[in-house]
């Protein structure tokens, strides 16, 4: 996970350098990529049921999205947000270790408004597809679990133009799903579905405290 934000930094300052030898009047498209910490709330992570489900407070959050912009104050684009968190905890007198990942992409819609003349006030929102990944080991038995389902996402942030094409913002934002239902256990070579429902389902629902880059192009 952090060489792949890595790439995504190294992106986006070559981006950032690129734009910075043009000149455009209209800036129609913008890319971002932000990094933070995301808060989980009455969420169920685990997959062995509500009474494991406070083993997870929080976890790290990084997104890219981009978006085109029809006017200085509407854009359409697309988002994906990732969310990492591990955990340590035992069932019954076994040691369970959890590595989760969650994973959200979908179509937005966004808003802006000058609040000065290098200060943006913007929010946006969707809908879309999320998928959950746990690589955990019981003892010494190693298992995978995968679910998805359908998400929704909002967010609302503050830019600051430090460039020409660059800027960098900070904002706070929510996104997951409480429709979980199904979920596919992979053990020592055996693969089996699960159903479970309330208050035993996965759920997932996060806030989170972001800051990042801006390329406006």
């Amino acid at each position: 996970m952090k060489n792949v934000y890595l790439v995504v930094l190294f992106t986006f300052l070559a981006c950032s350098l690129h734009a910075q030898v043009k000149s455009f009047h209209a800036e129609k498209v913008e890319v971002s990529a932000g990094i933070g910490y995301g808060w989980l709330l009455n969420s169920n992570l685990s997959p062995y049921g509500l009474h494991y489900r406070g083993n997870y407070d929080g976890g790290i959050q990084g997104s890219v999205d981009a978006f085109y912009k029809f006017s200085k104050r509407f854009g359409i684009g697309a988002l994906c947000t990732s969310f990492s968190t591990s955990g340590n905890y035992s069932v019954g007198p076994a040691l369970v270790s959890e590595d989760i990942q969650v994973n959200y992409v979908g179509p937005q819609m966004k808003f802006s408004c000058d609040i000065s003349d290098r200060c943006i006030l913007s929010v946006s929102y969707g809908g879309g597809y999320l998928w959950y990944t746990n690589k955990g080991w019981q003892d010494e038995t190693e298992y995978k679990v995968t679910a998805h389902s359908w998400g929704v996402n909002i967010n609302c942030g503050v830019s600051y133009r430090v460039l020409s094409h660059l800027d960098v913002f900070a904002n706070i934002g929510c996104f997951g799903t409480t429709d979980i239902k199904k979920s596919k256990v992979e053990s020592q070579g055996v693969t089996t579905e699960e159903e479970m429902h309330d208050p035993y389902k996965l759920s997932f629902k996060s806030i989170g405290l972001m800051a990042g880059i801006r390329v406006p192009f």
